[in-house]
């Protein structure tokens, strides 16, 4: 086409088009944060599993989820590292604690009845992880390095992206200040010296690490002879479902019970006589992953919130290019007139709408850019923008605008070279 109608016609009507830029735009920066929480839901469900070192895992069959892993007997851990396979097998402690908010100087424990800010003394669930200081089971080295720390149970790392409301020296965030306070997690008191950076996603709002024997102080309800989770490093991680395979001949499981993808697919009668499952990292992301992406509400309003934005934009883009149409009809049927058919009309419109749709998009990356990094600050929430978010969207919004063309093509279709008479 010599002459850029399409684009003619959506200079045409500055405002017209001002409005439906901002309606495209609206609609993407929906989708963009949608599918921006739903990736941080994905990221946070599996972020203390990626910063395990394993190939395989050992869990109770009767895990529910990570704050609920149940336990099993530390004896499979170190019963799995007979086979040659095996580099390293590492029990660890993971399990919800309460943590008391420290009773600092800047936070008087009377200060409590008359300033309802001061969160002093209160107490707050915490995720508390176990692990053996000379052998820590992280994968990452700043994490091994801090937990060689804990040479007395006594001593705790605090994750320093745990939120304000546990109570950290300075008020917005742990540091380098908290370091040496005192306070209580479980029954006992406990001292802070050091901290890591981790995070701990959707289950809880904070987290700290501790030996084994400080974890069972922590959770007194747990022996240290029982586990929930051992760490299985190999020599060879492509080996891992050879020596899974390997291992639940050792431990008797039957390979139903280990293969099953949910607890409802577990059958009672099988469990009774296994008291682990052996996954792959594979496995336990996917678990991870379903766990709070389906079966939990979180994860399902923000899959809905992605469809909501999309009939928002459409219904928005139809009504403009509906009445960018009608405006035009002594135009369109002049055209008809001229001789041009009704499906080069159609392909004015729909190049319309597509340009319209890049252009709405553009600004609304950046726009959405900008908000990923404040919500990422001020949550928490690891917002990032990838290039499949960014294709998924730009797709999305292509769709947006050409099905509302299409929609609107019934007006078109209705211009006459009679009504110019």
């Amino acid at each position: 086409m010599s002459t850029p109608l399409a684009w003619k016609n959506l200079t045409h009507n500055k405002v017209r088009t001002s409005i439906g830029v901002a309606g495209v735009g609206f609609a993407v920066i929906l989708i963009f944060m949608q599918l921006g929480f739903l990736g941080a839901i994905k990221k946070t469900a599996t972020q203390i599993y990626d910063a395990l070192e394993f190939d395989l895992l050992l869990r109770s069959p009767a895990y529910l989820h990570l704050t609920e892993p149940r336990s099993f007997a530390r004896a499979r851990v170190y019963q799995a590292a007979s086979l040659p396979e095996v580099s390293h097998s590492r029990p660890f402690y993971l399990g919800l604690s309460e943590w008391q908010v420290p009773i600092t100087s800047n936070a008087p424990l009377g200060s409590k009845a008359s300033d309802p800010d001061n969160l002093s003394g209160q107490w707050r669930g915490i995720i508390t992880m176990g692990t053996d200081p000379s052998d820590p089971g992280f994968s990452r080295e700043d994490i091994r390095q801090q937990a060689r720390q804990l040479s007395d149970p006594r001593f705790v790392l605090i994750d320093s992206e745990s939120k304000p409301e546990y109570g950290p020296v300075q008020g917005d965030e742990f540091s380098q200040a908290d370091i040496g306070v005192t306070t209580a997690l479980g029954p006992n008191r406990v001292r802070i010296v050091g901290l890591f950076k981790l995070g701990t996603g959707m289950a809880s709002n904070g987290a700290c690490l501790t030996s084994p024997e400080g974890y069972v102080r922590a959770c007194p309800w747990q022996a240290i002879d029982e586990v929930n989770f051992g760490l299985i490093k190999l020599h060879d991680p492509s080996q891992a479902e050879a020596v899974k395979s390997q291992l639940q001949a050792i431990f008797g499981i039957p390979a139903s019970v280990s293969n099953a993808e949910s607890q409802q697919q577990l059958d009672a009668a099988l469990l009774t006589n296994a008291d682990v499952e052996i996954l792959t990292r594979a496995e336990v992301n996917k678990h991870e992953e379903y766990r709070w992406v389906v079966d939990t509400p979180l994860g399902q309003i923000f899959q809905l919130g992605v469809w909501v934005a999309v009939f928002v934009g459409v219904a928005i883009v139809y009504q403009v290019l509906s009445s960018d149409i009608a405006s035009m009809m002594g135009e369109y049927a002049t055209l008809k007139a001229m001789g041009y058919s009704n499906k080069y009309l159609t392909i004015v419109v729909l190049q319309q709408s597509v340009l319209l749709a890049i252009v709405g998009y553009v600004p609304s990356l950046a726009i959405s850019w900008l908000l990923y990094q404040l919500v990422e600050s001020e949550s928490g929430m690891p917002m990032f923008m990838t290039v499949e978010i960014m294709l998924t969207v730009f797709l999305l919004a292509i769709v947006i605008c050409v099905v509302s063309g299409l929609g609107a093509l019934r007006k078109l279709f209705q211009a006459d070279p009679a009504d110019l008479f």
